[in-house]
Parts: C-alpha cells; sequence; structure tokens
C-alpha cells in the first residue's frame, strides 16, 4: 500500500512541475503594450519611437525608460534600445529563477538573439546575485555574464575605484 501511494505522490508531483514548467508565458507570443507620453511609429521601417515615462510589457518582459526604440521585422521584436536616467529592464528568464532586474542609461535588448546590453554605470541583478560595471553583457540563452569597467586612459592613468566591476555572489542554498 506505501509502494501504491508513494507512486500516487510521484505522478501527482511530475504533473505539477509540468504545470509549473507551462506556467510561466513564452514572452516572445505575449502581445507588446507601451505606454509613453509621444510615439512616432513608421511601420513601413519597423522603426518606432516613444518618449517620456515609457513603459513596455511583454508577458514577464518590462522596460521602462525616457526613451525606447523599437525595431520589427514583421510581427517580430528584434531589438529594443532604451534609454533612461536609467533605463530598466526585467524578465523572469525560467521558471526556477526569480526575475531579472537591469538598469544603466542604456539598454539594448537583442529579443531574437536573446541578449541585452547595458551601458553607463550598468548594473544587473538575479536572485541576490550582483553585477555592476560600465559594460554588461548578458547573454540569456548560453546564460553568461560579461561586465567590463572604465578603461584607463593610454598614459596609464590608473582607473578609479568607483568604476571598477563589481560582482557579489551568494552562497549555494542547502537542499533540505
Amino acid at each position: 500500500m506505501y509502494r501504491n501511494n508513494f507512486r500516487a505522490f510521484v505522478v501527482v508531483v511530475l504533473a505539477l512541475l509540468a504545470a509549473a514548467a507551462q506556467g510561466l508565458p513564452e514572452d516572445a507570443k505575449e502581445e507588446i503594450t507601451i505606454l509613453s507620453d509621444s510615439a512616432e511609429l513608421d511601420r513601413k521601417s519597423g522603426i518606432y519611437i516613444y518618449k517620456g515615462n515609457v513603459v513596455l510589457t511583454q508577458g514577464t518582459l518590462r522596460i521602462e525608460s525616457d526613451r525606447l526604440m523599437i525595431i520589427r521585422s514583421g510581427n517580430v521584436l528584434e531589438k529594443a534600445v532604451a534609454e533612461g536616467n536609467p533605463a530598466r529592464f526585467q524578465q523572469q528568464i525560467s521558471i526556477d529563477q526569480g526575475l531579472t532586474h537591469a538598469q544603466g542609461d542604456r539598454i539594448d535588448y537583442f529579443a531574437v538573439r536573446k541578449k541585452v546590453h547595458i551601458t553607463g554605470d550598468g548594473r544587473m541583478q538575479q536572485e541576490g546575485n550582483e553585477f555592476n560595471g560600465e559594460t554588461i553583457i548578458y547573454d540569456i540563452a548560453n546564460k553568461t555574464v560579461r561586465a567590463k569597467s572604465t578603461q584607463a586612459d593610454d598614459v596609464g592613468a590608473e582607473v578609479d575605484p568607483q568604476q571598477r566591476i563589481k560582482v557579489v555572489i551568494q552562497p549555494e542554498k542547502e537542499q533540505p
């Protein structure tokens, strides 16, 4: 009897996990909603420019900026360029992770290539882990992050300590 109850429990848990994995919306298939103070749309070129308190949402994706340029190819979002003081980005990358938050003076989101480039006082956080640097490149598909600081000038001056890369990595949580 114990064995049958255990099998039933395992089947229920697997069914719940499968449902949870499907519960995260595939952002690219969701509608895009953009709020702004003004908009310039050129459907022929696929370039859309929004200005003033811009907020873009698509599934779990959220971009906030002062200015947002969208480049579309047909009905596909190719690229979003957000500029602000700061521009902000957030998205849940996978069901087993919390939201990824990023901010910087400029954020280039390459939707098809699944990459995020953050420039100008870049910051990225995910589940307590943090990357700070002048430039951050997050490759969502390959789960890699590269960060760069402001480079020293040609005469060998030292980099300002405030412009160095800072990475904070949380310890692994013990499994119960």
